[in-house]
């Protein structure tokens, strides 16, 4: 009989101290903790998500899918920048960081195009993509 209360006893006293004392996890980042780019960046992305949409529209009217995609893409990350940086979201440096990227590959897309909107949409995305580097200086 002791050698099945033994081992039960040695099990409770060893759920009783995890229980006790759990490991915890450590904190979340917050805002506060978070680095913070600039919002300057914000009217710049604005600026380019309407112009890349102008351009997907122009793109997907004559068939131009490549940059379509381009635009469609660049459209989404700089309306995402502009929401995470104006409104101070903890991933705010990553999501800047890949809006200019993105609006890097926007432009060389739009840029191969002898197309006037897609040469207004190459500006758009080399301003936005050149705000979102200062942003995070």
């Amino acid at each position: 009989m002791t050698r099945f209360l033994l081992p039960l006893l040695a099990c409770g006293l060893a759920c009783f101290f995890v229980i006790a004392n759990p490991v915890k996890a450590p904190p979340a980042p917050t805002a506060a903790d978070a680095k913070m780019p600039k919002d300057t960046c914000v009217k710049p992305c604005l600026d380019c998500q309407a112009a890349c949409l102008t351009c997907m529209k122009h793109a997907r009217e004559h068939k131009m899918d490549h940059m379509a995609k381009e635009c469609e893409i660049c459209h989404h990350a700089c309306l995402l920048c502009y929401h995470a940086v104006s409104s101070k979201n903890e991933r705010a440096w990553e999501i800047c960081e890949l809006c200019e990227k993105v609006c890097n590959d926007c432009a060389a897309s739009c840029e191969k195009s002898t197309d006037p909107e897609a040469k207004k949409c190459a500006q758009a995305c080399h301003d936005c993509a050149k705000a979102c580097a200062e942003a995070r200086k």
